[in-house]
Formats: C-alpha cells, structure tokens, sequence
C-alpha cells in the first residue's frame, strides 16, 4: 500500500513541475524580456491581480494547529503579503469528506494523536497540493522499527540494537533465536548488554524502560510523557525481566552526561539544536518561570549538520524535530525521529521559521516571486536589520526567562557565609575581584564510611560444590567468579543442603567398643563435621543477609587446588576439580552514614566552592543549567566507591529521590587503571618497606630480635593440568635502585619516546640511591622509633611490643564478650537489625536498634569477624604479630565504636584506642618510611590520576587562550594571542584503557551560543570540574608526592621549588589519619586583567580535608545517625603574591613540580569544541548553510 502511494506521489509531482514550467513558458511567451529587479524597482506584490495569494492549508489537530508556536509563525508569514493560511479545524478533518476539505496550494499536514493520516493521504492524492512534509512519509514515524530501519539504511548513526518482533505471535510469545539471562538479552547472536534501554515499536507509545544491572543495583527506570514535573520513576524492585506484551526495540544505554539534546530542523539546511536536562537521571523536569521545560540552544558540530540534513531528507521531512544522543565517547546518534516540531519560545526561531518557509514555498509554487523583496517588516520583533530574520547560528532562543529558584541575594549571602563558616572557609574566599574566574575544579576523594571488608576461606572437596565450581570455570581453568544473582543462589541453595545433610543427627558407635585407632579418627570426623558446620553456617548467613543479592557487595571464588582424572563418559580433554578453595568476600559496603557524608560534602561543593555572584547569580546550579558547567564523575571500580560517588553527585546538582542507580549508571564512569591500586612497579619497595615497618614495630629490646610474620604475597591461582603453562619467571626483591631502573623502563615503554619523560625518570632514579645512609646519620627523632643503625620511623609508639601484647589480650576479652553474647542468644538467626541498601534508600531511612548490629548485621558474623582478626593478629605457636592486621583491626574498631557501640560495651573504648595508637605507625609508613621512599612508591601509584590533574588545568588554560578576545569570551583585545603561545601538550602515547576506551580528554560536549546568551558571563568559556573517587593508597600516595616533590628535580635538571606553604606542611606533617570522604581540591582562577603570556595570570588554590577524621567516642553519640562529620578543608598552599587574588601556586610552578612525577596524558581536540581558527567564523556562519 505504502509504495502504491509513493508512487502516486512522485507522479503527482512530475505533473505538477510540469504544468509550473507550461505557465511559465506561457507568460514568457507573450510577456516582455525579463528584467533583473533591484530594490528600487516597484514591488511586484503591489499588483494584487497579477499576483494573487497563494493559499496554504494547515491540515493538523487544532492542538497543534492553532498552537502559541505554530500562530507565531503564520502571523509572520501572512505579513510578507503573499499568503493566505487557511486552518482545517477538528470538525472538517474528522467529520468532512476529503472532498469538502479546503482547496489549497500549498499544504502542511502533520501527524499527531487523533488525526486521520489515511484520510489527510486521500486528500493529497485528490487535490495535489504542494506539501511541505510528505505525508505518505509519516508513516514511518509511527512505527519506531521503521524509523530505525530508514536511519541504518540511510547512513544515519544510532545506538547498537536489536528489534524483537512480535507482530505474528501469540502474547508472551517470543521470536526465535531470542535469548534472555539477568545481563543481557540476545537476538540471533547479537547481544545487548544491561544497562540497556526497552523502546516500544510503536511510535505513539512513550512508556520507554531502562534495566539496570544486578551489579549496580538491579532495577528498572520507566520513562514517560510529562506529568507535572515528572518524566520517569525509577523502580527498585523489579525483577528486571524485559516485557514481552508487544514488539520492542533494545539498544545500548549511552552516557550522555544526564543531556538530553533536541534538533529542530527546517529543510535540509537549516537546524537549530537546544540541550535539556536527561529524563533517566532522576526524572525531574526543570522549568522556567513561565513553566515550560528549561531549554538552551546549543551550537552543532560540523558531522551533526549534515546528520539533521540527512534526517530531513531521509523521511521527506522539511519541519521535523529528532533526538540527538551526544556520547561522552564523542560521537552523536539519532535515537528517536518526531516529525513535525517546533521549537517553544524563540522570537529569532519563529523569524527564521517564516522566512524559511515563505523561499520553500515559492520556490515550489511560484519561483518567479523570488525576484521580488517581501513587504517590510518581516519580523514582529522589528529588528534593526531584516536580513537578521533569516538564518543564524544553529543555536536560538532567549536565556532572559531562566527561573531556578533562586533566593535573593541576602539569603544567598548568609547561607554562603554559613556554609563557609562549616567548611572552615574565610567568605571573602568565595569572592572573586571583577577580573578573575574561576576555570576549574578538581577533587580527589575517598569514599564513605563503610562495613569492614572480609575475607573467609575454606577448602572444600563436597561433590556439589565442586560440581559447582566445574559449572561457572573461566575458559582458562583458573577460578570460577560467582557474582550475579543467579550464580550465588546456586551457591546458597547447595549450602543449605550441605548444612542440612551435616546436621542430620547420625548414629553414633560407642566409642568404648572401637579399637584406639579408630576411635580417635571418629573423634576427628566429629571435629572436622562441627568446623564444617560452623563455616557453612558463617556462608549461608552472609548469603543471606539483606534478603536479595542486587547490588556490588558479595563475591565468591573457588579455586581449583587439585585436578582428578575426567569421569567416564565425560571428554577426556576437560579435567575434573578434585579440590577448591572457596574465598567468599564480603562487606565493604557504603553504609548509611556513608552515604550521608558523600550527599552532605556534595551539597557543601554546590554552596560554597562555586561563586554566588555576578549578573546572574545562581552560583553551580545555574552554571550547569546553562551548559557552561563541564562536569565528570570519575570512580574506582570498587562497589563503596561507585556509590560514593554517586550520592556526591545526587548533592552536588541537587537530584531528587532516594535511588543511586540511574545516577550510577547515567552519571558516574569507572576508570580502573586510574584509580585503582595498586600502581606497576610499587609492590617491590611497599613490601621493603613493611619489612622494616614490621621489624621494628616487634622488636624485643631483650633478644634483639623481631618477632612479626613476613609481609603477605599473592598466591598464584593453580592452572588444570590439561592446558598448562610454563611457569612465568617471578622478579626477586632487590634495591631501590633496581626498582627505579625497571620503572624508568616502563616509562619509556608506555610513554612517547619525548625527551622530558626519560629525563624525569632519570630524575626519580637519582633520587633513589644512597637515600637510607641519610636517615641513618640522623640524631634523636622525638616520637619515632630511634633505633640505633636504622632508619627513623615516624611515628612510633614508645614500647611497640608491649602495645602490641596489650592489643593481643584486650582482643581476646572482646572476643570473649561476643561469644558469650552468641551463646546466650536463643534464636541464632533472628538477631539481625533492618537492613539498609544504600543505593535505594535515603540516609534518614535508616532505623537505630539499641540492641542489634547496625544495618543488618547479624551477631554471628559481628563475633566471628573479631574472632578471626584475634587469630590472624596473633600466632600462639610461633608467637609473632602479624602487622599487617593492624589497619583492619583499627578499621573494625572504629566501625564499631561509631555504629555497634551498646553491643561491644566498654571493652570497645579500649581496643579502639590501643589500635589507633598502632594504626597511626603501621598505615602512612606502609607507603614508604623516607621521603624518597614514599616518592617512589607514590609516583607508581598514583602518576596516572597525576597527569590527568594536570592535563585537566592545562586543557583550561588552552581554551582560555584560544578563546581570549572573541565576541562572548568575557576577554578584551589589549594582549594578543602570540603565534606559537599555546602550552606544549603534555604529550604521550596509548595509556591504561578506561574500561575499554583509550585514554583522551574528556572534554565539554555542549557549547553555548554565543550570539543569545546575552545574560551569560563568558558564554564561551566552561568551568570544568572533575571529580576522581578513589581509594585510601591514592590519598596517602597524593599526599606523599605534594610533600616531598620539591626534593627530585625537574626535567632539565634544574631544582623545584614547594608548592605548599609553611602552615601548609605543618598540617600534612601533623596528619595521622586519612579517614573516609578525605579530599583533595585544586581551584584554578584566571586573571583576565594580565597578559596572556603572564604566568599569573592562571593561580591554583589547592585545599586539603583528612576526612571524617575524628574519635567517635568523643563525636558521636551512641543516639545519633552514627555519623562522623567530614573535616573542614584548609589551603595548604603557597601563597607567595598575596596581592593577586588571594594565594595561589601559578599554573607554570605548579606543574614544573609534579611534571616529573606525573605519566604524560594523551590529550585529543575536544569532539564539539570551538579552537581559535574556527571562532570567527562561527560568528558569521549561517544557520541556512549549504
């Protein structure tokens, strides 16, 4: 039907071109040469006989027809005097025959609910009129599968997907070769990954779903057509199975940055494209004050040009309005054709509009009007000059009706002030003088308060387990990883049947009547079942705990121990696991007040780190509406660290509702090699370094000799013995030295072979020799450990042994105190408290239970976490101190004395404090015990984050420049941009992937017009804030380097100079702990009064916070939330010229000192950036392109 239509189409077209051309040769016949009119010749509109009206129909419901935008744009047209519009109404299209309808010439007829497009298809073919957009096209629009089909076909790039077609099955029913499982769904071998998003084929329906995945929560996020300020809910508690009702279109969940954006299209060369906030974070629709959705128009990049030229053309659509995904990969896709739309609420877009439409359609009825101009005025806005009416920049509209909120500027100063008063701030801090702003922000933050991290481990050699273990083997035979929910409840189902077999009561022989031999392995059975028993019975109840596995906090390994020969019947090439190792981790998990203090210090940066004045006030939150605000979130790959992260952002832009899932997945990335740990090349001098740490913490001053167990190593995993594998060689510890020549290797090997990577390499080698002599020569150290011929280890407690010998006794006693506790419970299973799931409710819907472990912990697992922390801390038969316990002990300690304070009695107060004591010696020197030491061990930590913090500042100062003196940069003219000024990248080659991506700037994808933004401070210009979550090494690594870097040398050899003041070192020195939410910030100002080549013209402020660094003993009390408040940042740096600004280290210095510490950054030109060639002429450049 559809083609029999077209057809007739393209007939109707080729006669109406051809009677155009017959009455046009007609008129030349017997008319006068042509002439070429100029404006001085009369208007040819003044002869209303010779040029009638040529009548234009709007065929469409009169919702949409006699709509604020659509009135706007006819009254524009009519008024160029060559128009009559003429409006159907609901009446003659519904009710009247096609034959009835109005004759016209001209026809603009559009889909929307409730109209009749067969009906609208039989009047075209019965009166032929010239259409605007082709109305056999639209039914493409109606159906998604078409419209996806039409974009591959055409070249046009969208999302990944797949299309489930249920059209000729019986409900519920699905396609051959569909496959669904709890991560992906898969459509003959294509395969769609959670999160992924659940798009209905039929165009009119706008439940549109997203499926998260178990590991980030589970769930479903159902988006919907606007009601009052709601577009979508998020649904925790849905199973997460997809819907099979109808035919759906899958496809790969993109991150956009929470931005949506919208391309209006009028003809194939015109586009106006405006950004708004995404639906799928929290699903709240921000308006201005007139109440329409908030909206800024955006400038398009080259490629998404000719992507709205190619949709227009595609579905023979000249008014049309698309969906423009812009991935943070750099690359834009289509995801969803409307047909007809209007931009709402642009004076220049409905000029533009007008003038458009009247060249279309004179050129398609009436050509010969062209020659003459149009009666003034045009525009009902009246401007100055009426060829501005007609195309621009592809970005319109007015900023001036933007409404956030916002209180007065008295309010918006006392909470500035109390916010500062908080965070330990001076308030003219958060002023800026007329000539500065602020360029970047960069944070460096751990995550919150958490569980205790566990580990338990057991062989095992059961049938069903090791079946298990067969079933979910990695292809190399190494371990088996059971994480999704499925995967664990195989798990649980088998240990509940195991645990039940070892509690069947058994007859038991009289072990008088059995020989002594036999007898005593009875007695041994009977032992091994009850550890069995006890150890399964720890399994099921951390299994079961939280009623529900969704989430990132459980993961279970076994790992084959022993092979046996394959059974019969079974492939003689596939070994069968005789014996595993089961390694269930646990815990770790972001607790409620972690939760709470990762919200409060985002909100704290919304108020107080982005200023509050100027012409427009509205400080971050208006900044990020407006789309000046280039904002990442960056985590570790670590479940408490994600979540962190994204309840820092929740308050940092102020989301609504109580889940972290959408934010998780729509918001936060993960880079692993960035910010996990440990970094190549530090385990050699980490494991020196404990050594010594260890030594001297259990020296007996009596024997001389130490008594602590040898620092931990990795065990490597046992491979099957039908595919195995030469051994690879295994480095032996060696010197420092060594140690830096492998690293200056590595660096020259992953690196560009640029002189002034391998000379800081250098660098860092001449700082490792000969550094242990020095701090061996050194004198008495008050608080550190003084040992005679060894190095200084600071600090130290007085008597280490005998610290550690009280920590072993007070351990026992509290271990003593939670049996009992466990003995006298009566029912085992029933002492667990409310559970709390962090990434679906809200900190204040957590519940305190006097007597019962926080947040669903069950007594068991409290009693059997000290038990094994006694054990491991102490060896009774070798009698040695195991150090390397002593971060978990303070870890557990403080956990409990801050959430399980009534359970534990007074017994906690003491071993909280005796493991302080030991944590405060034991932690910071296990990154190193001299300074050169620590810049070795952190330089290989944390060298990548480093050279993103620096390629971040340097990327600013390059837009600054390329930006400086242009139409809406905020920059006058007086200093030049000088040939060859721009900063020298930073260089580099391919680094660690970022979950399969490589390495590149991850620059603003959205640009401001700067031609609208009238009211906007430096509409060119963003502020960039990256946000990097991370964990404890990275921030004793950071630390380490922002100490001690003025001790190496610079590229050239030349000396490097502090950047931290002398109150700045004083606080880093004095720092014993750096808790849960501790940060980093570094603020970069840019003074636009000085030159540009002025090194102070960039300042950097760096800020310091340890934390939630507190005694809980002494903060918290006992009815409280359990949670610890985070520090106030303090500046630690130098302020060397307090008469610019108000302190700062100059970008220049700043990186001259971490430079050589820092791994090169490969740097990309930003996908929709603007460089300094390319800013006039987008000054210029029509909308109206060609």
């Amino acid at each position: 039907m559809r083609s029999a239509q077209s057809t007739t189409l393209a007939e109707f077209r080729r006669d109406q071109v051809a009677s155009m051309v017959g009455q046009q040769q007609a008129k030349q016949d017997g008319a006068p040469p042509a002439i070429n009119r100029v404006h001085s010749a009369p208007r040819l509109s003044q002869g209303e006989d010779v040029l009638p009206k040529i009548v234009v129909g709007i065929c469409a419901m009169d919702k949409k027809a006699r709509s604020k935008q659509m009135a706007n744009i006819m009254k524009r047209l009519s008024r160029y005097g060559e128009f009559e519009v003429v409006v159907f109404g609901d009446d003659t299209i519904l009710n009247a025959p096609v034959e009835d309808w109005p004759v016209v010439g001209c026809l603009l007829a559009w889909h929307s609910e409730g109209f009749p497009l067969k009906k609208a298809q039989q009047y075209v073919v019965l009166r032929r009129p010239y259409l605007v957009n082709d109305v056999f096209a639209q039914d493409l629009l109606l159906d998604r599968r078409l419209v996806y089909r039409k974009l591959v076909e055409s070249g046009i790039p969208v999302p990944r997907h797949i299309i489930v077609d249920r059209d000729h099955l019986e409900s519920g029913q699905d396609p051959e070769g569909f496959v669904e499982t709890e991560d992906y769904v898969e459509l003959k071998g294509e395969r769609i990954c959670k999160p992924f998003v659940e798009k209905p084929a039929s165009g009119d329906d706008h439940n549109i779903y997203i499926y998260y995945p178990f590991s980030m929560g589970g769930g479903v996020k159902r988006l919907f057509r606007k009601v009052n300020n709601r577009s979508a809910d998020y649904d925790a508690t849905h199973p997460g199975t997809v819907r099979r009702d109808a035919s759906y279109i899958y496809e790969d969940f993109l991150t956009t940055g929470g931005t949506d954006v919208k391309v209006y299209t009028i003809g194939p060369r015109y586009a106006h494209a405006e950004a708004r906030k995404s639906p799928v974070v929290d699903g709240k629709v921000q308006r201005a004050a007139d109440g329409k959705e908030l909206r800024f128009p955006v400038l398009l990049s080259p490629q998404e040009k000719e992507t709205a030229r190619m949709v227009s053309l595609a579905f023979g659509q000249r008014i049309c309005g698309f969906d423009l995904l812009r991935s943070e990969r750099g690359k834009s896709y289509v995801c969803d054709v409307n047909g007809w739309s209007f931009v709402k609420n642009s004076t220049k877009y409905y000029d533009d509009a007008a003038g458009i439409l009247r060249m279309v359609i004179l050129s398609a009825v009436a050509p010969h009007r062209l020659l003459a101009p149009p009666n003034p005025p045009m525009s009902l806005s009246d401007p100055a000059n009426p060829e501005d009416a007609i195309g621009n920049h592809a970005c319109l509209g007015s900023m001036s009706d933007i409404h956030e909120g916002e209180e007065d500027d008295e309010e918006v100063a006392a909470k500035a002030a109390l916010f500062a008063q908080l965070a330990g701030t001076q308030e003219d801090d958060l002023t800026l003088r007329p000539d500065e702003e602020l360029r970047c922000v960069l944070a460096i933050i751990r995550h919150g308060d958490r569980t205790p991290k566990q580990k338990m481990k057991m062989k095992v050699t059961q049938a069903p387990l090791l079946a298990l273990c067969n079933k979910y083997l990695d292809s190399k035979g190494k371990q088996a990883k059971l994480k999704s929910p499925s995967e664990l409840q195989d798990l649980l189902d088998v240990v509940r049947q195991l645990l039940e077999e070892l509690e069947m009561p058994r007859a038991k022989p009289a072990e008088a009547s059995l020989p002594e031999d036999q007898a005593a392995t009875a007695a041994n059975d009977t032992l091994q079942d009850e550890e069995f028993r006890e150890k399964f019975r720890i399994v099921k109840t951390i299994l079961e705990q939280g009623g529900q596995f969704a989430g990132i906090n459980r993961k279970v390994q076994l790992k084959p121990l022993r092979w046996a020969s394959p059974a019969e019947g079974e492939p003689a090439a596939r070994p069968r696991v005789a014996e595993a190792l089961l390694i269930l981790k646990h815990g770790g998990v972001l607790t409620h007040a972690g939760r709470g203090q990762a919200e409060a210090l985002g909100s704290l940066f919304r108020n107080i780190m982005y200023p509050q004045h100027g012409p427009s006030g509205g400080g971050l939150l208006r900044l990020h509406s407006t789309y000046r605000h280039d904002l990442k979130i960056y985590s570790s790959d670590e479940g408490r660290v994600q979540c962190s992260a994204a309840a820092f952002t929740k308050g940092l832009l102020d989301l609504e509702g109580s889940a972290l899932t959408p934010i998780l997945v729509s918001l936060v990335t993960k880079d692993t090699g960035m910010l996990d740990a440990y970094g190549k090349g530090a385990s050699e001098d980490i494991q020196r370094a404990k050594a010594e740490l260890y030594a001297q913490m259990t020296l007996d001053p009596e024997t001389g000799t130490s008594r602590c167990a040898a620092p931990h190593s990795t065990t490597p995993l046992v491979s099957p013995p039908a595919s195995p594998k030469p051994a690879e060689g295994v480095g032996r510890g060696g010197s420092a030295e060594s140690s830096v020549h492998g690293q200056a290797r590595s660096l020259s090997r992953n690196a560009s072979a640029s002189a002034s990577t391998i000379r800081a390499a250098a660098s860092a080698l001449k700082l490792a020799q000969g550094t242990l002599a020095d701090s061996e020569a050194e004198g008495f150290v008050e608080g550190a450990s003084n040992i005679e011929g060894r190095p200084h280890i600071f600090p130290m407690p007085e008597q280490p042994l005998e610290t550690l010998k009280t920590m072993h006794v007070l351990l026992g006693a509290l271990v003593e105190d939670l049996h009992q506790l466990c003995v006298e419970e009566q029912r085992p299973n029933a002492d667990a408290g409310r559970s709390y799931s962090v990434l679906n409710q809200d900190p204040k819907d957590w519940v305190f239970e006097d007597d019962k472990p926080c947040s669903g912990e069950r007594l068991l697992l409290l009693y059997d976490r000290w038990r094994k922390l006694a054990k491991a801390f102490y060896s009774e038969k070798k009698s040695q101190f195991d150090i390397s316990k002593v971060p978990d002990i303070y870890d557990a300690a403080k956990y409990d004395a801050i959430h399980n304070a009534t359970i534990m009695g007074p017994k906690i107060k003491d071993v909280y404090l005796t493991a302080k004591v030991l944590a405060d010696a034991a932690i910071p020197n296990e990154y190193g015990i001299e300074p050169e030491g620590r810049l070795r061990i952190s330089t290989a930590i944390c060298s990548q984050l480093l050279g993103k913090l620096l390629a971040d500042m340097a990327y600013m100062r390059e837009e600054s420049l390329a930006t400086a003196g242009h139409a809406g940069s905020g920059d006058s003219l007086e200093y030049e941009v000088p040939l060859g000024a721009e900063p020298e990248p930073m260089g580099g080659s391919p680094h660690a992937e970022r979950d399969g991506e490589e390495d590149g700037d991850d620059s603003s994808l959205h640009r401001l017009c700067p031609s609208y933004a009238t009211d906007i401070n430096s509409p060119l210009r963003h502020v960039r804030t990256r946000i990097y979550f991370t964990s404890e090494s990275h921030m004793h690594a950071l630390m380490n380097i922002v100490r001690y870097a003025h001790l190496g040398t610079g590229s050239n050899g030349e000396a490097l100079s502090s950047v931290l003041s002398s109150e700045g070192q004083e606080v880093l020195a004095s720092t014993r702990e750096l808790d849960y939410m501790t940060h980093w910030v570094f603020r970069m100002f840019e003074n636009k009064s000085l030159p540009l080549n002025d090194p102070r013209r960039f300042r950097v402020q760096i800020l310091f916070s340890p934390g939630a660094a507190h005694n809980p003993l002494e903060v918290v009390p006992i009815q409280m939330n359990h949670t610890l408040p985070v520090r106030a940042r303090v500046p630690v740096h130098s302020k060397e010229d307090p008469t610019e600004g108000k302190g700062g280290v100059p970008l220049a210095q700043l990186e001259s000192t971490l430079k050589p510490y820092a791994k090169p950054f490969k740097r990309q030109s930003e996908p929709y950036s603007m460089r300094a060639t390319e800013l006039n002429s987008q000054t210029s450049e029509l909308d109206y392109w060609m």
